[in-house]
């Protein structure tokens, strides 16, 4: 059976609303991928989410390979505390720290640098297995080098691309082999099965994104998710106050702060949204006017509660991360059962 090149959905010729159709079986690229490459078509895209039991059962035959395992840059933030590298222990691995150019400009390289070696090796102490670590961003020049070098001193023919959905695993494997073969869009579920690769002496694999419980992007439809997602260096959103002041973000995120004395709160999301921002006593009818309706269809907000006295951050997968200076009291209103992680990254 033939398989599409850019997402690796077996063709079919019968049924044009599922995934896999195409006109002539002797086509490459299915339908879908061939209006999201050719027009940037996502009229009709549908987040085709593979089960994560498909996946592990795509690793267990590739077992013997090496697995590179991409991380988007906000998610590796809290990389200590998931659980995404369980499902890579048994295998020789090497992490990609993918997207850094995402954080705010006045984080240089030389602070990425030494944010990401502590996160690596604190992960490393606990699984023994991972065999390198690389930065990458769209700026760098030098990235498709050291990803070849490392494959040579690891004396290492197959590998197998994995991570969490959206992660940029197809996006990463075009760089590498200077083409735009594989399907790419801005949603998670692009990719729907394995696809191999042959380059040079080498076998890419390339496969679906696992789903990631504690992510917003699991959760929102297309339009919402295309909102919220991350895509550009982050210009930070600071707020200064001295008395109760709930903050909201689009009615997926609210957050209540009351000070004991001067605080701040810094947001890190996407630049076309503005957090607004209003007393803390108006802060349950503003909620109910502009958000209630819309935040029930999705999935209900959970609270939770911190006494802060110094600094922390907390990330929030698929919306982004705020950091709260000062000491106060604070309510994080997010998506049940949607994990809020606390960094003890410094941005």
């Amino acid at each position: 059976m033939k398989k599409c090149r850019g997402c690796g959905i077996i063709l079919q010729d019968k049924e044009k609303n599922l995934p896999g159709y195409v006109v002539d079986l002797e086509q490459d690229y299915c339908q879908r991928c061939f209006r999201l490459s050719h027009y940037g078509d996502t009229t009709h895209f549908k987040t085709n989410h593979v089960s994560n039991e498909k996946i592990y059962d795509i690793y267990s035959r590739y077992r013997d390979s090496l697995f590179v395992v991409i991380i988007d840059v906000l998610d590796a933030l809290v990389l200590k505390d998931d659980d995404l590298l369980e499902s890579f222990r048994d295998f020789k691995t090497i992490l990609i720290i993918n997207k850094t150019d995402l954080l705010p400009e006045n984080v240089n390289d030389k602070k990425i640098n030494r944010i990401f070696s502590k996160i690596v090796f604190d992960v490393n102490k606990k699984y023994r297995n991972i065999k390198a670590a690389i930065l990458t961003n769209k700026f760098e020049s030098k990235f498709n080098e050291q990803f070849f070098s490392i494959l040579e001193d690891l004396k290492e023919n197959s590998i197998v691309f994995a991570g969490r959905a959206n992660a940029g695993k197809s996006s990463l494997i075009n760089k590498l082999l200077h083409n735009n073969d594989l399907t790419t869009s801005i949603y998670p579920g692009t990719t729907l099965d394995e696809v191999s690769i042959t380059y040079k002496n080498y076998r890419f694999i390339d496969t679906p994104g696992l789903v990631d419980l504690n992510s917003y992007a699991t959760y929102l439809n297309s339009e919402k998710y295309k909102l919220s997602k991350i895509d550009k260096t982050i210009r930070p959103q600071v707020f200064q106050l001295n008395e109760p002041q709930s903050y909201f973000y689009d009615g997926l995120l609210r957050v209540d702060i009351i000070p004991k004395k001067d605080a701040s709160i810094t947001f890190y999301i996407n630049n076309n949204n503005k957090i607004h921002r209003t007393r803390y006593d108006n802060g349950d009818n503003y909620y109910q006017k502009h958000y209630c309706e819309f935040i029930l269809r999705v999935k209900p907000l959970g609270v939770s509660d911190f006494s802060i006295s110094d600094s922390r951050t907390f990330v929030i997968k698929g919306l982004g991360f705020f950091k709260i200076n000062g000491e106060c009291f604070v309510n994080v209103h997010s998506l049940a059962d949607v994990r809020l992680y606390e960094s003890e990254v410094d941005i």
